[in-house]
């Protein structure tokens, strides 16, 4: 606990620092008045309170744009041409190069995001390793699928309306109006649902698309059509809970689906053997998976995850010489890929500092079971 709190407070120092320092670059010390410094300040706080608030969102993303890949190389070269064109301060230009030049190579990208997504399966395994003598009834060889009472479909859209950054072709969509990422969401959550029924388990399933845009009638026909894609995929029609719009907000999903147990009284007590706990399956990005199921568990509720949306990947092999070499030319992809690597790290610090994640002693307290691929 001594750690995670110092850790805490050392990452809300460095914070305020950042943005002090931003400040001071781009607002003169004679005009960062008292009152100018207030509102500021109260929009930081505001979007750590209120993080579901659209407006205060809109502006912290302003506000942490230079925390970004592309948006600290902007910040850069803004600096460098401060005084004019003719007095261009190169060590500026020279450091928003290399971070976009780094950002945008193939190679770096997968490494980064690979890492990530593999990470919930390294810290079980060696959480595995570790107790093999000590503790094999808390930490099994595999996870207890009979054990699974929820299934948990995260997905960030339900329209085909995604964030700037994505930009997909709506001829992509394969069911309608609904967001493609999300439709083959539903499809592994399918999958995911026959192997917990054949393991003995018959799951309540929560689908958290994002917010649907248009009429009362429009929004209605959107989740009809949700539900169609998971009973054509295997779901039963009375196993589907509930469809709601909390998308990726994992601290707002939690909530609900621990409120969603206790109703049913679904929650096993603790202090019993965990082997024999309930359980939540999450189907969830892979680079967003350790966050989310660690959300999970420090509210709490047993997590195994069925990752999916798999980027870092890959199978290029030495030899394929093209390959390898294509994986050394930058690309708009692969920095695309690293803002999403960079955003998930952001987001998890933020996760950190409101008190949502489990504490951690060199590994998090708490372990993460992986449903094994059939």
């Amino acid at each position: 606990m001594l750690l995670t709190l110092l850790t805490q407070i050392l990452l809300w120092a460095a914070v305020g620092l950042l943005i002090w320092y931003v400040l001071l670059k781009f607002i003169p010390r004679k005009f960062l008045t008292w009152f100018g410094g207030a509102i500021v300040l109260a929009l930081i706080v505001l979007a750590f309170v209120d993080p579901n608030d659209e407006t205060i969102g809109t502006l912290w993303r302003i506000i942490s744009m230079p925390l970004t890949p592309l948006g600290g190389s902007v910040l850069l070269l803004a600096i460098a041409l401060a005084e004019g064109p003719k007095k261009i301060k190169s060590q500026y230009v020279i450091a928003a190069l290399a971070i976009l030049l780094v950002s945008s190579v193939p190679l770096f990208a997968r490494t980064l995001v690979g890492q990530a997504e593999d990470s919930v399966r390294q810290a079980y395994e060696a959480q595995r390793g570790i107790c093999t003598d000590v503790c094999p009834v808390d930490v099994p060889e595999t996870a207890p699928l009979n054990r699974v009472v929820t299934l948990v479909v995260m997905g960030e859209n339900m329209d085909v309306i995604s964030p700037a950054e994505n930009l997909p072709s709506q001829i992509d969509a394969v069911s309608g109006d609904i967001d493609p990422s999300l439709t083959t969401r539903l499809i592994s959550a399918g999958r995911l649902y026959d192997i917990l029924r054949r393991n003995g388990s018959d799951p309540f399933v929560i689908v958290t698309a994002g917010p649907a845009y248009g009429s009362a009638e429009e929004k209605a026909n959107k989740e009809q059509v949700l539900r169609q894609l998971l009973t054509s995929n295997g779901v039963p029609a009375g196993a589907i809970a509930s469809i709601n719009n909390a998308g990726m907000d994992v601290n707002r999903i939690v909530r609900e689906v621990r409120q969603f147990m206790e109703e049913r009284q679904l929650i096993s007590p603790e202090g019993g053997n965990r082997r024999d706990a309930n359980r939540v399956a999450i189907v969830a990005p892979a680079l967003t998976m350790r966050r989310t199921a660690l959300a999970f568990e420090k509210r709490g509720l047993d997590a195994v995850a069925w990752p999916t949306d798999l980027y870092g990947s890959s199978s290029i092999r030495a030899s394929d010489t093209l390959a390898v070499l294509s994986n050394l030319v930058p690309s708009v992809e692969a920095l695309r890929l690293t803002t999403r690597y960079w955003n998930e790290l952001l987001t998890s610090m933020y996760y950190f500092l409101r008190g949502w994640l489990p504490g951690f002693n060199v590994t998090w307290s708490k372990v993460v079971e992986i449903i094994p691929s059939p």
